[in-house]
């Protein structure tokens, strides 16, 4: 016979309970897990909701560079046009002509030519003419020659020629090949009882506004009196 002894459980009980409290355990647990795994849920939730907001900060930036580009380009264009324009030559300006300098002694060639009725008692009147012989273009002349007698050694003879009054002077623009023409008197030397005649083979002449002349040959009658003048020149005139 068995005897109750009270206040104790029986094996049964025992194991009943620690079933229980075992079962509720791991009810815990699983909740606990639970909550922590629908925690990470969340986390992931709000951290993949805030990355756009992270990003879009981002990408005002970029297109506000981009934005940016355009006018800086543009800015600079205008500073590099003013120097890449060329500035205009005085010759453009001009129309691309200019002026036809003098002609000089080495551009010229001269003759002497008669005048019909040129031939007179106390004299005879002739013309120079000088040429323009240059393959250097264009050249003016403008007034009187300058001219003396020459002798078959070059030396001058007499006095040089007096300019006569007349036409005025203007220039005489000569191309290659074009003349112009000064009236040229000469008087008889024999006219003159102290006019010491010498014979003469040329005429030096220098073009108005050169230092340098040019031999024309013409055969002539000088004094080597430097008083009498014999030779008298005008201005140059268009052919």
């Amino acid at each position: 016979m068995i005897t109750l002894v009270p206040g104790s459980t029986s094996p049964k009980t025992s194991l009943s309970r620690k079933a229980l409290a075992l079962t509720a355990l791991l009810a815990l647990s699983g909740s606990v897990l639970a909550g922590c795994g629908s925690r990470d849920e969340e986390d992931a939730a709000v951290s993949t909701s805030a990355s756009p907001a992270v990003s879009s900060p981002a990408s005002p930036s970029v297109s506000a560079g981009d934005s940016a580009t355009p006018p800086a380009a543009e800015s600079a264009a205008p500073s590099a046009s003013p120097e890449a324009a060329p500035a205009p030559s005085p010759a453009a300006t001009d129309g691309g002509t200019t002026a036809a300098g003098p002609c000089t002694a080495d551009m010229l060639s001269g003759t002497v030519e008669s005048v019909a009725g040129g031939a007179g008692a106390d004299g005879i009147s002739r013309v120079l003419m000088l040429t323009n012989v240059s393959a250097d273009g264009t050249c003016t002349v403008s007034g009187y020659p300058g001219v003396s007698y020459l002798d078959a050694a070059g030396q001058q003879v007499g006095a040089p020629a007096a300019r006569t009054e007349g036409a005025g002077a203007l220039p005489v623009t000569l191309a290659p090949g074009q003349s112009a023409a000064a009236e040229l008197r000469e008087t008889v030397a024999q006219k003159y009882g102290g006019c010491q005649v010498q014979e003469t083979a040329s005429l030096l002449v220098y073009p108005p506004e050169d230092t340098a002349s040019l031999t024309v040959p013409y055969p002539s009658t000088g004094c080597s009196n430097a008083d009498i003048e014999l030779l008298q020149v005008g201005t140059l005139q268009a052919r």
